[in-house]
């Protein structure tokens, strides 16, 4: 409750103390069983305490004010314990002053002016209560809906952090990109436009990143797809997806795009897919090591390409793939035999997979 009064600096003194009454509680959360049956207790013991002041000052009061303790037993319950327990606490009140000070008393006996005082009785009472309704009412209606524009400022503090963090990230994996590209081409040219292809594989992540951002659920295969889409792989039935229904984490979304767009512009161009015949197959699964970490592994087969063999020097992509796999506390192996190229990845659980999936 105290989160809830913070929006009212100069109130918050008397808001505090309304909060610690029941009826006002109640506004905001609604009643429960518990408080119910406290209230009609309450009401009770207060009828009662208000018919026993009634009986002790009837002596000194003139004819005429059969409801003198009454009123206001009403209007407290109801301040403090609620509209039901108010209700209670008008019904009691209403059969006691009826039946020992309006004429003839020690009756029921309904006569002219007896049904004239009981109708101005229910009037006033009516009219209390409704008006107490209203009250906690409106109070309820602006606490509740203080507490849901706060939410909702929490809410976008939450995501505009969420994306500069993302951003800082997206700009710190670009500038490793250009660092990489500087050491491996030979040429302006040549460095544009191999730049130029990894933002365009970074553009498609882009997407899923903000709906990730967004809370939505954003499975493996889904980002998978992603990356191989732009490459034309996932239109060919020669493309074979299989792995468990798992969910990626925003931090796995870039690392995987640049690793699967990477391995896939390798089979477009010297792989399985530069031919008519080749075939490629990804696999997935967690594991767990030795050592009781989750890991994430991949296995990226290609078979029935072109005759492959161990590249004779480090390139840029087997620097990448490296890289991003060790940053993500794992590591690729590639063999090169005669079938075609295969090549194992992994990576911890907790970097790439969101919640119960790692």
């Amino acid at each position: 409750m105290e989160d809830r009064l913070k929006g009212y600096p100069e109130q918050t003194s008397v808001l505090r103390v309304l909060f610690t009454l029941p009826a006002f509680r109640n506004a905001v959360h609604g009643p429960t069983s518990s408080s119910m049956l406290v209230g009609q207790i309450a009401a009770l013991a207060m009828t009662s305490i208000a018919l026993a002041l009634r009986f002790y000052l009837d002596p000194l009061l003139p004819p005429g004010f059969p409801y003198l303790t009454f009123f206001p037993t009403v209007v407290i319950t109801g301040f403090v314990w609620g509209i039901f327990p108010a209700i209670t606490a008008s019904v009691l009140s209403g059969l006691a002053s009826w039946y020992w000070f309006i004429e003839p008393s020690g009756s029921f006996a309904l006569n002219g002016p007896a049904a004239t005082a009981l109708v101005f009785y229910v009037f006033v009472v009516a009219t209390d209560i409704g008006l107490l309704f209203l009250a906690l009412r409106a109070l309820g209606a602006q606490v509740r809906s203080h507490e849901a524009l706060t939410t909702a400022l929490e809410l976008q503090k939450l995501v505009s952090q969420e994306v500069d963090h993302r951003l800082k990230n997206l700009m710190a994996t670009i500038n490793g990109l250009i660092s990489m590209l500087q050491k491996h081409a030979s040429t302006p040219k040549e460095l544009g436009d191999q730049l130029r292809q990894r933002i365009d594989a970074l553009s498609h992540s882009i997407a899923l990143l903000r709906g990730a951002v967004e809370g939505e659920r954003i499975s493996l295969r889904k980002a998978i797809e992603s990356a191989l889409e732009p490459l034309g792989l996932t239109e060919s039935d020669r493309l074979a997806i299989k792995g468990p229904d798992l969910t990626i984490s925003p931090n796995g979304l870039i690392p995987l795009n640049l690793i699967l767009h990477e391995l896939g512009t390798n089979s477009v161009k010297h792989g399985a897919f530069s031919n008519q015949s080749g075939r490629l197959s990804l696999s997935w699964d967690v594991v767990t090591r030795e050592d009781d970490r989750s890991m994430l592994s991949f296995v990226w087969v290609e078979r029935a390409g072109p005759d492959v063999s161990p590249p004779e020097r480090t390139g840029f992509g087997t620097e990448l793939l490296d890289r991003m796999s060790r940053s993500l506390g794992g590591s690729c192996e590639f063999d090169f035999d005669g079938e075609g190229l295969t090549a194992r990845l992994s990576m911890q659980s907790l970097h790439v997979l969101e919640g119960d999936s790692a």
